[in-house]
């Protein structure tokens, strides 16, 4: 990819068009159908499947469909970056000037990696501009139903394994968008939860044919997609508290002294933006949080290794191998996660978690200098913070434990001057949107690492 196709594309697909949405009531599901299209390109039909469970549903209730709309919208990003137009048609709704400009920030963020990695150079205005019939000011419809209880988007990773715990004891509804392996075998050991729901998204099978023809691609803001779903099951089922597991770390950008962050959606800015649009939408009593944003992932690690070790043997932070329930061992995520258990969990015992001793091999030199920070850039991926991996390392080194990657890196790491781990375990990032009401369990789960 290039400046060069980003700019030649554009010329000749000049508009990205969000034509409408249909929604029916199918085999106990509410059925989503959208249809977008790039004109002299392709059409586009995603659908989406949220089961109901008894519960009933108004095909014409206002809410409802302004949620669906926006799912819809944020849907577009995974079709608008095959060509990039700079014109995004919508001609199924209506947005305020405001709204407008929140998409336009969730685009260029959130493509942000997309943009980086491709070579792209262009700005948040020049990017995409939204047409469609405007509003002065959006006004959120009232909403007095009651709601009750925890959907906790699970993955299968150790976070959301956390998450659970600390949870244990509410009314907890798991949610997951297209069953996986891992996730399933996390849910069946969960055994305080309420309920399993599992909506199932489908991308248009044309959108693979032109990442096949050598159109554009790259990393969408994914966590925004499941964000809007979440919403969605939450007012369908009637659940009050949507627990996301994202923590502070993701906070921090890929590209130093840049945003590009490839964990832009599941930063705070983006929970705070996400919350400030939802209510711009209904003023209906759903919540959308992290509840662990105070902790990094060394924390989150330390709390796992004493809380979770039921799910020992089923989780799998490794976006490769999560849907087969396997770890790659070939991926910067799986390194990480070796690294930032290593001060809770004894060497023997992450060796059996992960099938072989991660630091030994030499295929991750690239990918352990670039978690260390002896790289420029952090790997693409959902990892931690440069000062937790060093941190770790260090207590590795520390503690006696040998490899062929701190061996080999010693001397930098140590005189890179992290924090202490002890330091790093007391910390509580103020910057969150956790209700009050599970700041204790918070407070409680890291005190007792």
């Amino acid at each position: 990819m290039s400046q060069k196709q980003f700019d030649d594309l554009r010329k000749l697909y000049t508009t990205f068009e969000y034509n409408k949405f249909d929604c029916r009531i199918d085999e106990g599901d509410l059925f989503i159908r959208y249809r977008f299209s790039i004109p002299g390109l392709k059409d586009f039909a995603p659908e989406w499947r949220f089961p109901l469970m008894g519960k009933s549903v108004d095909l014409n209730d206002p809410i409802l469909r302004s949620l669906i709309f926006s799912l819809g919208l944020v849907e577009t990003i995974s079709y608008y970056k095959a060509v990039c137009p700079e014109r995004v048609l919508i001609k199924c709704g209506k947005l305020s000037s405001a709204q407008k400009d929140w998409w336009s920030k969730l685009y260029y963020n959130g493509l942000g990696e997309f943009l980086y990695r491709n070579g792209i150079n262009v700005s948040r205005d020049r990017l995409v501009r939204f047409e469609c019939e405007t509003v002065d000011e959006a006004v959120p419809l009232h909403d007095d139903r009651i709601y009750e209880g925890c959907l906790v988007p699970v993955g299968g990773g150790k976070d959301s394994v956390v998450s659970l715990e600390i949870l244990r004891g509410e009314d907890i509804v798991t949610y997951v968008v297209n069953e996986n392996a891992t996730a399933t075998n996390v849910i069946n050991k969960c055994d305080h939860k309420k309920g399993v729901y599992t909506a199932k998204r489908t991308l248009d099978p044309k959108i693979l044919e032109l990442n096949a023809e050598g159109y554009m691609n790259g990393h969408i803001p994914i966590s925004a997609v499941f964000a809007f779903s979440s919403v969605i099951t939450a007012y369908i089922q009637g659940i009050k508290y949507i627990a996301l597991s994202n923590e502070t770390s993701a906070n921090e950008s890929t590209v130093p002294g840049t945003k590009i962050n490839h964990q832009y959606s599941k930063s705070y800015e983006f929970e705070e933006d996400f919350d400030e649009y939802i209510e711009g939408l209904t003023d209906s009593d759903i919540h959308y949080f992290s509840l662990l944003r105070p902790f990094t992932e060394v924390q989150i690690a330390g709390i796992f290794a004493k809380r979770g070790r039921a799910y020992f043997d089923v989780f799998r932070s490794c976006n490769r191998g999560s849907k087969k329930g396997i770890w790659c061992c070939a991926c910067p995520k799986c390194l990480f996660v070796y690294i930032i258990l290593s001060p809770f969990i004894p060497e023997d015992e992450l060796i059996k978690i992960f099938g072989e001793k991660l630091l030994d091999k030499e295929s991750f030199d690239e990918d352990f200098r670039e978690l260390v920070g002896l790289n420029e850039n952090k790997p693409f991926e959902c990892v931690g913070t440069r000062r937790e991996v060093v941190s770790c390392l260090e207590n590795y080194i520390a503690t006696g434990n040998k490899s062929l990657l701190t061996e080999r890196y010693k001397k930098e790491i140590t005189s890179l001057n992290s924090h202490p781990l002890s330091v790093l375990m007391k910390e509580w990032c103020d910057e969150n949107s956790v209700p009050s009401v599970f700041k204790s369990g918070l407070r409680k789960a890291i005190e007792e690492v």
